[in-house]
């Protein structure tokens, strides 16, 4: 008999962990291309701490999404429902990944009221001011889903892992307004060097790589700069675990929703407190 329980202890645990291995994998996305609604993505209202606030939920615009688009035809393209025009996000993936593996991420975003492009990243990040180019192509190509809907005005660089650093490569592009490097400091401890604009550095506690390195990149970041660390998030999880503090950033810097600057700087504030380990400077 006791055998038996013991079996059956070790086989829940199994299950367990089977259920959360494939609830962030549904969380991450998947290499869907359909059209998709405000109501999925990953609300973040799970993560702990500032649940009641806006951002840990998808926001009010349908989104429609596709895969196959961009100036190369494999970014992944994520629009609200209006007619704008919308600020814009280009996004680089994580090493190893495409933006098959971002789908609830772009959709996520796109639904406060952004344009989102996702790219495959390089250290580079030419791939981002490529995608730059091709918005401002489309928005003055009456034939394009684009057309008249892109604010070229306002533009945001942002990147999980790899995609941070091409980020940091391409920052100084005047076309910018802000950055937001998604568990990515770079190797060198120079990227901050080109950073032009105010930037978030969003980051895991369970990430022993990529933090270190943006808290080199932090002390040495000499633009207005926020960042957070959250608590029990690892390297992967960074992206999903950060889409609230993402979103409440670019309503903040694109949208001209000044008063989010608060929940960001304020020592009470929303990603200043709870799992959100935090400090600014430069404001």
């Amino acid at each position: 008999m006791k055998l038996y329980n013991r079996i059956v202890r070790s086989m829940l645990v199994v299950l367990a962990l089977v259920g959360l291995i494939f609830a962030g994998y549904a969380c991450d996305g998947g290499s869907s291309s359909s059209s998709s609604s405000s109501g999925g993505g990953c609300d973040g209202s799970s993560s702990g701490g500032g649940t009641d606030y806006d951002t840990f939920s998808t926001g009010p615009y349908a989104t429609t999404q596709n895969l196959r688009s961009g100036p190369s035809g494999d970014s992944g393209l994520f629009y609200p429902t209006g007619t704008g025009p919308f600020p814009i996000l280009v996004f680089g993936c994580g090493a190893g990944t495409n933006p098959d593996s971002y789908v609830d991420h772009g959709n996520y975003i796109a639904s406060w009221g952004f344009i989102v492009v996702i790219e495959t990243s390089t250290n580079s990040g030419t791939e981002l001011t490529d995608a730059i180019t091709w918005l401002s192509g489309q928005n003055t190509n009456s034939r394009s889903v684009l057309y008249q809907k892109c604010n070229m005005a306002k533009v945001a660089a942002g990147g999980h892992s790899r995609g941070s650093i091409g980020t940091f490569a391409i920052a100084s592009d005047p076309r910018l307004s802000t950055t937001i490097h998604v568990a990515g400091g770079s190797f060198d401890g120079q990227g901050a060097y080109n950073l032009r604009n105010p930037a978030a550095y969003i980051c895991g506690e369970a990430d022993t790589l990529a933090t270190p390195n943006a808290e080199t990149d932090y002390q040495r970041t000499t633009v207005p700069v926020f960042m957070t660390v959250m608590d029990d998030v690892d390297h992967m999880a960074a992206a999903r675990e950060g889409l609230p503090a993402i979103c409440a950033w670019l309503l903040w810097h694109l949208s001209g929703e000044t008063e989010r600057q608060g929940d960001f700087l304020n020592s009470d504030g929303v990603f200043a407190t709870g799992k959100w380990d935090s400090k600014s400077k430069n404001w």
